[in-house]
């Protein structure tokens, strides 16, 4: 015979379960907070208050609050404009490559991708993405290197002159933007890929019949099937562009000149170099809204095209 006690223990038994679990995932995700909260919140606080001081990282123990004055020295600094030009260039123009080759890439793999070989040279196409950008920066700076490269030997051999790749204004830029598309285009081509896989093959039967040519199948069938897959790989582009630092740091050091002054490299100089830590973080803060503005628009986009 149950008693009403045991009734009452039992009824008791889910929630103290209810509050076991809830324990448990709180102890899981103190750690991740904590972890959120020290490298990334923080940083973006003390950054924005650094911003509003007039601040050397050797004498951190005087500065004055200025308010928006860096900001404003920032918005007629031609230096920072530049970068933010260069920035803009490099961003558009290395998406624009990515996207090009990687749809070329991804239709040649689907072509493949029944085949064991298919298979094997998309293992190894995506190495480049594999490799830090600190690596690729100093593979390419001895390929590219003007006297003693790979690059200008083969040129040479045709009867053209080699130019100084990273020494050149004129090619500086060009040059980052190559080997920044070089280094990322696998990765759009897997997104492109994994989009056409899932396109109905009764779409690509119906344009047989019809006679549809590869650029009709692309322009009407393709693209407009992975335009979302697209969108999602442009905007962590984007957002990776902004940041980019360490292969112009290894390549060029942002010359020459001005030719190669990412907004990035621009904060770490007036950081570590001049140890102008409130311009500098200003400099970072500006950079953070200008990611978060772009995202918004890219996200935003994105999930009215999905409406």
């Amino acid at each position: 015979m149950v008693s009403a006690t045991d009734t009452l223990d039992t009824a008791r038994l889910p929630a103290k379960a209810t509050d076991d679990e809830r324990a448990t995932k709180l102890l899981f995700l103190v750690p991740a907070v904590v972890y959120l909260l020290l490298l990334s919140v923080f940083p973006f606080i003390y950054s924005v208050y650094l911003s509003l001081y007039d601040a050397k990282l050797t004498r951190m123990d005087r500065k004055w609050f200025i308010g928006l004055e860096n900001y404003q020295n920032l918005l007629t600094d031609s230096l920072f404009l530049k970068a933010i030009q260069n920035t803009a260039v490099l961003t558009v123009s290395s998406i624009a490559l990515e996207i090009v080759f990687g749809f070329l890439c991804a239709k040649v793999f689907l072509s493949l991708r029944e085949m064991r070989t298919g298979k094997v040279l998309r293992s190894l196409a995506i190495l480049p993405m594999m490799i830090t950008p600190i690596c690729v920066g100093l593979i390419f700076s001895y390929i590219l290197n003007p006297t003693l490269g790979i690059a200008n030997y083969l040129l040479s051999g045709l009867g053209i002159p080699g130019p100084s790749w990273f020494g050149d204004p004129t090619f500086a830029l060009p040059t980052v933007i190559f080997i920044n598309a070089w280094q990322w285009t696998p990765f759009m081509m897997l997104l492109m890929l994994a989009g056409l896989v899932s396109v109905p093959p009764a779409l690509y039967e119906a344009a047989n019949l019809e006679g549809a040519k590869w650029h009709h199948v692309a322009r009407w069938i393709e693209l407009p099937a992975i335009r979302n897959v697209i969108l999602v790989g442009v905007i962590l582009r984007v957002i990776d562009n902004l940041k980019l630092f360490d292969l112009v740091y290894v390549t060029t050091r942002g010359g020459p000149g001005d030719a190669t002054e990412l907004i990035t490299y621009f904060a770490y100089r007036q950081n570590f170099r001049f140890f102008q830590v409130g311009y500098g973080s200003a400099s970072a803060v500006i950079i953070l809204l200008i990611s978060i503005v772009v995202t918004t628009f890219a996200v935003t986009y994105l999930r009215r095209s999905q409406r």
